[in-house]
């Protein structure tokens, strides 16, 4: 059963109940009060006739002696202080009798009042009835109280409240189907939002519509399917990568083992003289190596993703005093200036592994065909220190910038290739740096050169 059939139909229990049971009390005490009150009067009104009578025969009767006809005359006399139907009965003879049939007589203990409610012919009354005893006789006296108006009042009351029961009962009717259909609104529209999603409409939204609980289930659900839609765009872009990855490799592959083989082939069938032995020995060396720069470059991104790092206090100044050692027989044989300018100061890094970054940057400058290349080091703020490697080469389309951190792209792939490069630089610089928690940040202009700025932490203890 839906959320909103079980919520309708909670409502209108609640309230047919509650309209029923309240109206019963409101409509029974009303109707009760006002019989008691009535009932009241009525005997109110008969303790005065009987008082009347009882003190008109006390003056009437002389001698003490009472007999019909004077009787009769008192009760003529006093019966105007009553509106009601009496019967006297004066021992057994009725003196006086304009009851209506079917009102009993009760014989009672003298003094005692008895009385009841009666319906006769569609008519209501309240039946009163006593003995007393005076001069030796035994009054039996009744009075009949037409209640009819009262009883028609209380039921005109009872319609009356049973046409604005089914008033409220219809205004609540519609008040608690729009209510509930506007409260299981949001509950109705996640659902559909949770089929679209298992439907891979990722990233679905629903428009939040209040501000209670169901607003911010509404807000998480939301957040949720951006999650949901962040992490899909994450693992399709994964995937991307790694068949671009595979195929990439596959391709840097075939190429110098077909050279490879190509060659080794002709050496084998002894085809060729010395100098093309010679040339062929040199293709075969050359494509070795680059598969040799290649196969290095991806075990170290293996090694990465397999151990982790060990961070110790290097000085910046003794860093790059190994590095110039490396480097400078490397960019003098390329004919290309080398600048240092180097802030002394304590950085938290695993040397090896900064130190192949640095190494790699410059060494893309290098390949690039720049013939300057400056390399500042300076403190970027309180906890981050900056070097940033900058050279005046070709630089790098706007294009190209976007994925020079993949692997195994290349910008320049001829150059890359006769230089043994397998495009796999940058990619690993960027995974150490962010295992380093720092960041590899790459700026260029075409036609000017490129920038590519180091921040890592500093010694803050």
């Amino acid at each position: 059963m839906k959320i909103f059939i079980k919520l309708y139909i909670g409502i209108m229990v609640i309230l047919i109940s509650s309209l029923l049971i309240s109206g019963y009390l409101i409509v029974t005490t009303s109707i009760k009060n006002s019989l008691d009150h009535e009932v009241d009067n009525c005997l109110e009104q008969y303790n005065l006739f009987l008082n009347a009578f009882q003190t008109n025969l006390i003056i009437s009767v002389k001698n003490k002696e009472a007999n019909p006809e004077a009787v009769k005359e008192v009760i003529r006399v006093t019966r105007g202080t009553t509106k009601a139907d009496i019967k006297v009965i004066m021992n057994d003879e009725v003196l006086v009798d304009d009851i209506p049939d079917g009102i009993k007589v009760y014989y009672q203990e003298n003094g005692r009042i008895r009385y009841e409610v009666v319906t006769l012919n569609d008519k209501q009354y309240v039946s009163c009835c006593s003995n007393f005893e005076k001069y030796g006789v035994i009054f039996t006296c009744v009075a009949a109280y037409d209640i009819t108006s009262i009883i028609e009042e209380n039921n005109i009351q009872r319609r009356g409240y049973y046409a604005i029961y089914l008033l409220v009962l219809i205004c609540g009717t519609l008040f608690a189907f729009f209510f509930s259909m506007h409260l299981t609104k949001p509950i109705r529209h996640l659902s559909d939002a949770g089929k679209a999603i298992s439907g891979g409409e990722y990233g679905k939204k629903i428009k939040v519509i209040s501000n209670d609980e169901l607003g911010e289930l509404t807000s998480t659900f939301n957040h949720m399917s951006e999650t949901i839609r962040e992490k899909m765009d994450a693992l399709e872009l994964v995937v991307k990568q790694k068949e671009d990855f595979v195929a990439a490799f596959a391709h840097e592959t075939k190429s110098p083992m077909t050279s490879i083989i190509g060659y080794a082939d002709l050496i084998y069938q002894n085809k060729l003289n010395d100098n093309d032995k010679r040339e062929a020995a040199g293709v075969i060396m050359n494509e070795g190596m680059r598969l040799q720069a290649l196969s290095e470059k991806l075990m170290d991104i293996v090694s990465l993703k397999e151990s982790g790092i060990s961070l110790e206090l290097i000085n910046t100044t003794d860093m790059f005093e190994d590095i110039k050692a490396t480097v400078n027989p490397k960019a003098e044989a390329k004919n290309v200036k080398v600048n240092y300018s180097i802030t002394d100061q304590y950085i938290n890094i695993d040397y090896d592994l900064f130190k192949t970054v640095v190494m790699n940057l410059i060494d893309n400058s290098l390949k690039a065909g720049a013939d300057e290349i400056s390399i500042i080091g300076e403190d970027f703020d309180n906890n981050t220190y900056s070097i940033t490697v900058s050279d005046n080469g070709p630089g790098i389309s706007k294009e190209n910038l976007e994925r020079v951190k993949d692997a195994f792209y290349m910008v320049d792939k001829s150059r890359s290739r006769k230089e043994h490069g397998a495009g796999l630089g940058l990619s690993l610089a960027d995974k150490i740096m962010k295992m380093h928690g720092g960041s590899l940040d790459i700026s260029s202009t075409e036609g000017k050169g490129t920038d590519v700025r180091l921040l890592i932490h500093v010694n803050i203890g």
